[in-house]
């Protein structure tokens, strides 16, 4: 069988889960990033920058894939900003409203067709902002639909409360949206495979340290030095023992393909140290 000498044979990565992975690479990156700004010039070696994009960009998605799920952070903010907006239209509109109601006939000649649209908007005054969302959309949608039934369009017209009217109008429309009635739910975005994020990170990982580990050639003065403190984290990391969580979050157990690579990477002796291709 021919030998292989890529990245992939010779890296010997320490016993990692998905969480760990995802610490690691960070830890690399921050490091190399660091150096990055001391060098002259700023920039690492092309070889070596190139790897360390492919680690960001590798590891980017796995901690996408495994960062907790919880409510939409949009849709919780959307409903009840919908609804605060939907309770101060009626209670502008109830107040305003209410004001004509209480002036003397001499004052309104509206007075009978005010009294009759607050009747018909506020029969229990504003109890009904108070119902869950989507009760308290059903109840609204009722008196804008009677408002345009009864043609009382001109009753706001008449009392100078067509601003009301608008504003009624387009806090109900941003309602119906917000709670989904009267628009589709987003689609969830698709779950993607945490599996071949997480082997693809460890892929990256080794890639990374073995082109770091070529940069150093004891002809060059510096070299070997910089191959060192970019390594440093990988070097200085304490895999958790055979069989233990340490804290961190396992990728998804599956069973593996015959042949196909486990989930985890194996332990592997600690002495091995990392080999140099070059």
């Amino acid at each position: 069988m021919a030998r292989s000498f890529t990245s992939q044979d010779l890296v010997a990565l320490p016993r990692l889960n998905a969480a760990e992975a995802v610490v690691l690479a960070t830890e690399l990156i921050t490091v190399a990033d660091a150096r990055e700004k001391q060098l002259k010039p700023k920039r690492l070696p092309e070889a070596i920058g190139r790897s360390k994009g492919r680690l960001a960009a590798a590891v980017a998605t796995l901690e996408a894939l495994t960062r907790p799920q919880g409510g939409d952070p949009v849709e919780t903010r959307t409903k009840p900003k919908a609804d605060r907006i939907v309770d101060n239209a009626y209670s502008a509109a109830h107040d305003w409203l209410a004001g004509w109601c209480k002036l003397p006939p001499e004052r309104n000649p509206c007075l009978e067709e005010a009294k009759d649209l607050f009747k018909l908007l506020f029969p229990d005054g504003l109890s009904f902002t108070k119902l869950p969302y989507k009760l308290e959309w059903k109840e609204s949608k009722a008196r804008l639909d009677a408002i345009r039934s009864a043609r009382h369009e001109r009753t706001f017209k008449k009392l100078g409360g067509e601003a009301f009217l608008a504003h009624l109008e387009e806090a109900h429309e941003a309602y119906g949206r917000a709670l989904h009635i009267t628009a589709p739910r987003p689609e969830s975005a698709p779950t993607g495979d945490v599996r071949a994020a997480f082997l693809a990170t460890l892929a990256a990982l080794r890639d990374y340290a073995t082109r770091v580990a070529a940069h150093a050639d004891p002809d060059v003065p510096g070299s070997e030095a910089v191959s060192a403190a970019l390594l440093a984290p990988l070097a200085a990391w304490e895999s958790r023992p055979s069989g233990a969580n340490g804290g961190a979050s396992d990728v998804p157990e599956a069973p593996a393909a015959p042949g196909a690579p486990s989930v985890e990477a194996p332990p592997e002796p600690e002495e091995e140290p990392l080999a140099d291709p070059a």
